[in-house]
């Protein structure tokens, strides 16, 4: 397919998913209408169509927090002018050991401190609201009623058409092959279909994200992994409004679909999927099944959950997710290119963060400041030792598991 490229635009940014969209939606909205989206496949493949679209606001980190608080507040904005599924239907999140109402301590106190309501709840509590659900094991739970679910192929949607509407333009088929650059600056693009002079250009790969800056000599250490949910008939006390829950001691969280549940793990010794070995093109596609991986948190679920022993299976879904070594995303300018910025690795929440990092970044780039201090999410806490493939191949291995470590 033959796209007509535009000669010049100011920013470029390369990915049509739900943060390359976001980022888009963000420049136009800050006043920046000469942004060009370039998508090597369709708007909304990749990672982005097969997330949960679990929209959480609870966090130990204060900066993490701000920018749940700004993607949920964007959420509920876009519903009221868009279909985009978001049901502000709350969360529990479970706690099998007092460690873990410590943690929770934490979050309630900077929630709070922010004016965001959440509560500690017992294990009769959580019954109420998940009457499926075994407590026998709990010592409590934390509520919080901000947060919600959102399909993430409409809020990806609405971004686009949002953005189109202010001046941006989105293309798909179009294969970026590097940036182009003068005096260690960006100048441009080259894409399989020819060259856009920009000042700008925005990494928005996702799994492909560290594979494009390669091309450039940038390091953006990521990789992905095998990662899985599975979906089941229609469940008694299932009902459309049903709180999302974690369960992370067990490893597991869930919500509602369609009268059955969404029911996915974070696991631990993940199976990295090296890129090149993927099927051509590889855009709203999933890899196999995989019982042996997912049976331990199948176990779990029923163990939590227990009328899914008795219940069928229509599919597990298995899609890759990229994470980066330590977890947290990529939010930065490349220190090896000038304009060349990079929002990648969300490492399993794209979804969730992709208004509050896509705002940061456009603040960044535009005012030439994110509002934030993003040295969390700085690509320089990493050395080019890291990007090597054996080791992320090694290290993200360890990485879904770490998203229910008592620290995060």
């Amino acid at each position: 397919m033959t796209v007509e490229l535009p000669c010049e635009t100011r920013i470029v940014v390369i990915g049509g998913g739900v943060i390359g969209a976001s980022v888009a939606w963000h420049l136009t909205r800050l006043g920046c209408p000469d942004v060009v989206v370039l998508e090597c496949g369709q708007i909304g493949c990749g990672t982005t169509w097969h997330s949960a679209g679990n929209i959480i606001r609870m966090s130990t980190d204060p900066v993490a927090v701000e920018i749940y608080a700004e993607s949920a507040s964007i959420v509920s904005e876009l519903d009221q002018r868009h279909a985009i599924g978001w049901r502000p239907c709350g969360r529990v999140m479970l706690a099998r050991a007092e460690e873990r109402l410590k943690e929770f301590d934490i979050i309630i106190q900077m929630l709070h401190e922010q004016g965001t309501q959440v509560e500690l709840i017992s294990p009769e509590d959580v019954q109420k609201k998940l009457p499926m659900m075994n407590t026998d094991d709990l010592v409590g739970a934390l509520w919080s009623p901000g947060d919600g679910r959102v399909d993430p192929t409409a809020l990806t949607a609405a971004y686009c058409r949002e953005a189109k509407q202010n001046g941006a333009r989105f293309l798909e088929g179009v294969n970026v092959k590097e940036a182009i650059s003068q005096a260690n600056a960006v100048t441009g693009v080259d894409t399989d279909q020819g060259q856009i002079r920009c000042e700008v250009v925005v990494n928005c790969g996702g799994i492909w994200a560290r594979d494009i800056g390669l091309k450039n000599n940038v390091d953006i250490p990521l990789y992905a992994v095998e990662h899985f949910y599975a979906l089941t008939e229609s469940l008694k006390d299932v009902y459309p409004d049903m709180p999302t829950f974690r369960d992370p001691d067990g490893l597991i969280y869930g919500r509602e679909e369609v009268g059955g549940l969404l029911v996915g793990c974070f696991d631990r010794d993940a199976l990295p999927v090296r890129l090149s070995e993927l099927p051509a093109p590889f855009t709203f596609a999933l890899l196999n099944e995989n019982w042996d991986q997912f049976m331990p948190y199948m176990e779990q679920a029923i163990h939590r959950i227990p009328i899914l022993a008795d219940c069928g299976i229509r599919t597990l879904v298995n899609g890759p997710e990229s994470f980066t070594p330590d977890a947290e995303a990529h939010l930065d300018e490349a220190p090896e290119l000038k304009n060349y910025f990079v929002l990648a690795g969300l490492s399993s929440s794209g979804v969730t963060r992709s208004g509050g990092m896509g705002g940061a970044l456009a603040r960044w780039i535009l005012e030439g400041d994110p509002g934030l201090d993003l040295s969390r999410y700085s690509l320089k806490r990493f050395g080019p030792e890291h990007n090597r493939e054996d080791y992320l191949r090694r290290r993200v291995r360890d990485m879904p598991s770490a998203h229910f470590g008592l620290e995060r």
